[in-house]
């Protein structure tokens, strides 16, 4: 079986039906209508020199509508288009429009809204308080009661308020023993902290809690990690490492304080070197072999 070439993709939306060749209908009924009009105006009794020039023009108007497209478009199309033109506005005029704000009107009954407050329960006091002696023997009063007496002609009886006469003497106040008891509880007890202690509640740095990068696969490549003296990732460390006073590679770490040596170094001894600014690094000696390498810790002193 012959293989068939698939036909070419053509525009359905747009296709256009055909009656005479590449005629199609649009041009068909352009051109007709066209010979139609100048026919009507040759056989009009019209004068000559108003009936052939309109006739002339009216053909060649319909022949260049359906044959003669200029720049993709048909010359209805452009007639069409000046028309809308001329009598479409060609400059605009903004003005600043005064937009009223709506609000829902308020009701009449609307009831206010009280606020919920949440009112703790008073702190109860735990300790325990001695009674006192419900005797004043404190204070020696002595109440007088002035018995009513008759206003002038009107009669009307006024009651006066009792005295209270106090002395003036400051006697003391007898207390009672409190109970040792509470006297040792309220009072704090002190924690002597001694310098082990101290040292213990310290937060040392957590290592598990540092981003370690991932131990590479590829024999003989570098990754690490940049630290500072307390311990914490250090970021834009500049990473050397040197082969007899070579630099045979340099990098800077990361803002997790991570470093990475893409391309493998070859067998033999290198130096590392790191530095940064405000920072001090010891200088490292490591031996490669063509095996894996665990993830490097360079920490500042």
């Amino acid at each position: 079986m012959a293989i068939q070439q698939h036909p070419v993709p053509q525009d359905i939306s747009n296709y256009k039906f055909r009656l005479i060749g590449d005629m199609t209908i649009k041009q068909f009924a352009a051109l007709g209508i066209s010979i139609v009009l100048s026919v009507m105006t040759y056989s009009a009794p019209l004068p000559f020199f108003f009936k052939y020039p309109l006739s002339f023009i009216l053909l060649l108007l319909g022949v260049g509508t359906a044959f003669v497209p200029f720049q993709g478009r048909t010359l209805d199309v452009w007639i069409v288009a000046f028309i809308k033109s001329i009598y479409s506005p060609t400059q605009y005029i903004w003005k600043h429009g005064h937009q009223e704000v709506v609000t829902a009107p308020i009701s009449e009954n609307a009831t206010p809204q009280t606020p919920i407050v949440n009112i703790s329960a008073p702190a109860t006091d735990t300790t325990p308080v001695t009674n006192q002696s419900t005797n004043d023997s404190t204070l020696d009063s002595k109440e007088t009661n002035v018995p009513l007496v008759k206003g002038g002609n009107e009669g009307d009886l006024i009651q006066t308020e009792p005295i209270i006469e106090t002395n003036n003497q400051n006697q003391p106040i007898e207390q009672q023993p409190v109970i040792q008891e509470v006297l040792n509880t309220a009072q704090p007890v002190s924690e002597t902290i001694t310098i082990d202690n101290l040292s213990s509640k310290i937060p040392q740095p957590d290592i598990s809690s540092l981003p370690i990068p991932f131990t590479p696969t590829t024999p003989n490549t570098l990754v690490g990690l940049t630290l500072t003296p307390q311990g914490q990732t250090l970021d834009g460390v500049l990473v050397e490492i040197k082969n007899q006073s070579i630099t045979m590679r340099a990098t800077k770490s990361n803002k997790l304080g991570q470093f990475l040596f893409v391309r493998p170094l070859e067998n033999g001894l290198y130096q590392i070197l790191a530095e940064k600014e405000g920072f001090k690094f010891e200088s490292y000696s490591i031996q490669l072999t063509g095996e894996i390498i665990n993830p490097l810790r360079i920490q500042a002193i």
